[in-house]
């Protein structure tokens, strides 16, 4: 029986992508995430050395390959090994093994440009990035460096900043000290609900972060472009640099500069993804927005997931970008959104007792320098709704 489990637990790491992924380019990312499950399960430690070993038996020393070139060599394993009928799972682990060992020694005996157009990257998966990193229990900001070095940061409106080396310092104090760090060495800062903080990016770009946010981003950045990648929401001062353009990522879609003021909110508990600009011009494509769109100060771009509905509008700017500077401002904004957001900024759930939400409409200035009841006590007073203080949570009330 023992046995038996032992051989289910192989093949479900043979069928989850994450980890065959993992052994043949590992990231520092999942690294961290890998050692915090081997060492919560010490079968599952087993079974995973199990497989290295026998991937490592398969390796060849020389040539040295990329990162790159070891992604994409998996990714034809994959194709190779999908196309077979086989569905004796215990078969295909030694087709999976045979169909390895027959690219890695055909890449060696010169078949590279088979496998590997050095004109062509594939897309970095942040979305299995930042999926695969916890937030902190602490409720802390977290910053999580190329060391797999995981950075709780109690305070709130922190100021993180990087200088052209990698060398990040905290409020002032030196973290960590990279000196020969590598372009695409990858950080990850984690910004929980109830917290916001401020970047400096290598190149001198600053950003905001809103709460309930993840962004990746390179410790150094290359020479041919500055990619990053967020979930949840930013405001970027992008340095403008002609010949490296400035790439913005988000799972719908990318924005595309050189050196402008703008805002992108893209939640991944929210329909809605935008793109707000202050000041220049940006283009935003993606796959699900069938081209590129360009985008002028005080215009926004806004995409509904759920209709994949595209709208490029007219706007005041202020009233995206008013988050940065401590209040909300709204012209006739409905008042579940203005609630979804103070959830996010307050760090505290919502109860609805009642019906009409979607009806009830907010005008004006939400100052978010004070406390949570004293925003929605403004809210009361100026709309139908009430709200009841629990220890847990906040009722909202519209009766």
């Amino acid at each position: 029986m023992a046995n038996n489990n032992s051989d289910d637990l192989l093949l479900s790491l043979l069928d989850n992508e994450l980890f065959l992924r993992w052994v043949i380019a590992p990231a520092p990312e999942l690294d961290a995430f890998r050692e915090q499950e081997m060492n919560e399960n010490k079968e599952l430690k087993k079974n995973i050395c199990d497989l290295k070993n026998i991937i490592n038996k398969l390796k060849i020393e020389e040539p040295a390959l990329s990162a790159d070139a070891k992604r994409l060599i998996w990714e034809n394993i994959k194709q190779a090994t999908e196309k077979t009928n086989d569905t004796n799972k215990k078969h295909r682990i030694v087709w999976v093994w045979m169909t390895a060992a027959a690219v890695l020694f055909g890449l060696l005996a010169g078949g590279v440009s088979v496998y590997l157009n050095v004109n062509k990257r594939r897309d970095i998966d942040y979305l299995s990035m930042t999926d695969n990193v916890r937030i902190s229990q602490s409720g802390n900001i977290s910053l999580v460096l190329s060391d797999n070095k995981v950075v709780d940061i109690p305070q709130d409106s922190s100021n993180i900043v990087y200088d052209h080396a990698g060398k990040v310092k905290i409020n002032k104090e030196t973290i960590e000290s990279a000196g020969n760090e590598k372009p695409a060495t990858l950080n990850q800062l984690i910004v929980p609900y109830g917290k916001t903080t401020s970047l400096t990016l290598s190149d001198g770009t600053k950003i905001r972060i809103n709460s309930g946010s993840k962004l990746v981003y390179p410790s150094v950045f290359g020479k041919d472009k500055r990619e990053i990648f967020i979930t949840g929401e930013i405001f970027l001062d992008v340095v403008k640099m002609d010949h490296c353009p400035f790439i913005v990522k988000t799972d719908h879609i990318d924005v595309n500069v050189k050196g402008t003021q703008f805002n992108v909110s893209a939640y991944g508990d929210e329909s809605l993804r935008s793109v707000v600009l202050v000041s220049g011009a940006v283009s935003v494509e993606g796959k699900a927005l069938n081209g590129k769109y360009d985008v002028h100060a005080n215009q926004m771009l806004s995409y509904e997931t759920g209709t994949s509905r595209i709208d490029v509008s007219e706007v005041d700017v202020d009233r995206y970008i008013s988050w940065k500077h401590g209040y909300l401002f709204f012209q006739r904004e409905r008042i579940d959104r203005v609630l979804q957001k103070l959830e996010k900024y307050f760090n505290v759930p919502f109860a609805y007792k009642g019906e009409g939400f979607e009806k009830i409409y907010v005008y004006g200035k939400l100052d978010l320098t004070g406390s949570l009841e004293n925003v929605l006590n403004y809210i009361s007073i100026i709309t139908s709704v009430n709200y009841i203080i629990h220890d847990d949570h906040v009722e909202i009330v519209n009766e």
